[in-house]
């Protein structure tokens, strides 16, 4: 029989697979594929760590394969060029795969059925409601979030898809050229971090520890800063922001997990904790969605009349500002957080993020490209939705009256100071009344900068640039 083809791309896993399942109702043999695309390591936002995670993962996914016998077809180059030439040398009948909503992805994915005189087939997985399933009465998208939750949760939820897989389900690739996947050496790139176990199992055991326990305590615990919650089981927060950027788990699971959870829930408490939990989910949905839709967000301002705030240019703020030396414990300790892990807290992203736009008044793009090209978790449309949020020129109605207090949040939420001393060992020694402020003390540590801004003059400067680019 001829094949089909199963392109993989952010969904590493065989696990409630979309386009896996329809490939499975067709009834023949499938190849499944993943393509290197040039792309992948020449952008302005590629990540080594994210690089070396992904390759974890799809070792993973290739072992998964080899368990019952069969194998993962890994293919380098343009994708459209690798899949003509795939589609002549096994005259496959067809091509599916799983959509993704970012402008690059689209672009690419428009031409495919022509090019290839081949069906196409491209599927829904990566959320749970499509960018078109959720519209307004008048089918414009949604730009504000709240109204967005209030309908993503009224629709009916897909229910997480069961089937079995066996050797003959998946075509026999012997007779095909078969290089491995490639090391971060073989890819020109230089090691970097630890990355968490990647791939569908990790995923899972990580999502049913968060939901045996931690979910029932998230609203408490989900904004207080944590060190590394790949290997704190009470972090506080699930750490699955990784596994989603690439597929390893489905938001169906995630959702019916949830809320599995919540129906186990010992008290009311417990049950809106987990609701809570949910609401990130519907966020990451509402970011692709603004993304599908307003495709200019990634260059510019949501808000275009934000484009016209005068941004301060200052490339010795900006590399304090990357290297963790700005003087402001909490916002230091966070990017060097970033730097050693490849992964930030939430609420240290929105910290340093305000710090960035607010008090430095430096353009959020910066600190976009920044994060992009070094989160493992890094995703287009959440980090492009997080940072226009923090600096007040994204979908919130209310823009830029919100600027953090560096002092008051890392009091707030690392009040101990074990976040600070973690990442920043000059300050391991100060005092804990000093230890948020430590510019404060009678004799500053002498191996720490002084805070490179004054927080009250930044604060009153970022609203006068903002209320002029607003008039």
């Amino acid at each position: 029989m001829q094949p089909v083809i199963l392109w993989l791309r952010r969904d590493l896993r065989l696990r409630d697979n979309t386009a896996l399942q329809a490939a499975l109702d067709s009834g023949t043999p499938i190849m499944p594929l993943f393509i290197f695309d040039p792309m992948l390591l020449q952008g302005e936002r590629f990540s080594a760590a994210r690089l070396k995670f992904m390759l974890a993962g799809l070792e993973a996914l290739a072992a998964d394969l080899r368990a019952m016998g069969r194998n993962l077809l890994v293919r380098h180059g343009d994708p459209l060029t690798v899949l003509v030439d795939l589609v002549s040398t096994t005259n496959a009948a067809a091509l599916y795969f799983n959509r993704d909503y970012s402008p690059y992805a689209i672009k690419r994915d428009s031409g495919l059925a022509a090019t290839l005189g081949i069906p196409v087939y491209a599927y829904d997985d990566a959320l749970l409601h499509p960018p078109d399933a959720v519209l307004k009465a008048d089918g414009d998208p949604y730009v504000v979030y709240t109204p967005f939750k209030r309908a993503w949760l009224a629709l009916p939820k897909p229910d997480v898809l069961h089937y079995d897989l066996t050797a003959e389900h998946f075509h026999d690739l012997r007779d095909l050229d078969q290089p491995p996947i490639p090391s971060l050496r073989d890819l020109g790139v230089n090691d970097t971090i630890d990355v968490p176990p990647a791939g569908a199992s990790s995923a899972q055991d990580r999502l049913d520890a968060f939901m045996s326990a931690g979910v029932y305590t998230y609203v408490d615990q989900r904004n207080q800063l944590t060190i590394n919650p790949f290997t704190d089981a009470n972090a506080g927060t699930s750490a699955l922001s990784p596994y989603f950027r690439f597929g390893m788990i489905s938001p169906r699971q995630a959702y019916a997990a949830a809320m599995s959870a919540k129906s186990r829930a010992d008290n009311a408490a417990h049950a809106q904790s987990v609701d809570v939990w949910i609401s990130e989910i519907a966020w990451r949905e509402f970011y692709m969605h603004i993304l599908n839709h307003f495709p200019h967000v990634l260059k510019r301002s949501f808000r275009p009349e934000y484009d016209q705030v005068e941004w301060h240019k200052d490339a010795d703020d900006l590399a304090a500002w990357q290297a963790g030396q700005t003087g402001y414990p909490v916002v230091d300790a966070a990017m060097r957080q970033l730097l050693t892990i490849g992964w930030m807290h939430n609420r240290a992203r929105m910290i340093v993020a305000s710090f960035l736009t607010k008090d430095l008044l430096i353009y959020w793009r910066a600190g976009d490209l920044h994060f992009m090209r070094h989160l493992i978790d890094g995703d287009p449309a959440a980090n492009n939705g997080g940072w226009q949020w923090s600096a007040g020129t994204g979908t919130d109605a209310q823009p830029y009256f919100r600027i953090f207090n560096p002092v008051s949040q890392s009091e707030q939420f690392d009040p101990t100071g074990a976040y600070i001393r973690h990442f920043v060992p000059e300050l391991r020694d100060v005092p804990d009344e000093y230890i948020h402020a430590p510019w404060t003390m009678p004799t500053p540590p002498p191996d720490y900068p002084a805070p490179i801004i004054d927080h009250k003059f930044a604060r009153a400067r970022a609203l006068a640039a903002f209320k002029a680019a607003k008039g």
